[in-house]
């Protein structure tokens, strides 16, 4: 059978969009499938360290992506009452890991990866589901609400509950709770300078809670 290069991916969040864009690049026919209504902001900050970086330089948006807003200064880990629990530095970070830590948006990063893509590879609102894994001699096939899309290859990229692993691994546990909680919200503090940390404690219930308090120079991109 010829190959069809078509490529479907299920899912439109960073994962999928990430892999999208490298398919896209590669010469393949690209549809990603996300069943939120729109690619609406969601989330709140997201950090980047250099090993996602340098995956990023393999789709070209490395180098974009690191002028937006690169951590600068100290930084580290405290408790809730404030004591630093460890210290370390932008520039040391730099230094032991070979790049800087990108501080951004999760919706900006969002932004440049659909950027990336055709204006008709991603459809919004449409749920899909994997109908057949497909074979050496058939495509798969993914259905959606208009119907059914064939494709070579086809990416699950629908989170951590994932209707597509458990279509082809029914007997993977899937993602398992740690029993740990992160906050995450952007909030402007206009004026104020703090050195970036993250607070790691317990919350009034008793279950372990961590949050990310972020400073960051942001660079407008040229």
């Amino acid at each position: 059978m010829a190959q069809s290069r078509r490529a479907v991916v299920i899912g439109g969040g960073i994962g999928g969009l990430t892999a999208a864009v490298a398919l896209h690049r590669r010469g393949r026919h690209v549809t990603v499938l996300e069943r939120a209504p729109s690619l609406e902001p969601v989330g709140a900050a997201i950090s980047l360290a250099p090993n996602s970086l340098r995956a990023l330089d393999v789709i070209g948006l490395g180098d974009t992506i690191r002028d937006l807003a690169a951590w600068a200064g100290d930084g580290g880990l405290r408790t809730p009452g404030g004591r630093w629990l460890s210290r370390s530095s932008a520039d040391a970070a730099a230094e032991r890991f070979g790049g800087p830590l990108v501080l951004l948006h999760r919706a900006t990063l969002i932004e440049h990866l659909a950027a990336q893509l055709p204006p008709d590879a991603v459809r919004t609102a449409c749920a899909a589901a994997l109908a057949d894994r497909g074979g050496i001699d058939r495509p798969a096939r993914v259905s959606t609400p208009d119907g059914e899309l064939e494709a070579d290859l086809v990416v699950g990229a629908d989170g951590i509950r994932s209707a597509v692993r458990r279509a082809l691994f029914p007997g993977h546990p899937g993602a398992v709770y740690s029993g740990f909680t992160t906050w995450r919200i952007v909030i402007p503090v206009p004026g104020v300078e703090f050195a970036s940390h993250e607070t790691w404690g317990r919350a009034a219930s008793g279950a372990p809670t961590r949050s990310r308090t972020a400073a960051s120079t942001p660079t407008p991109p040229p």
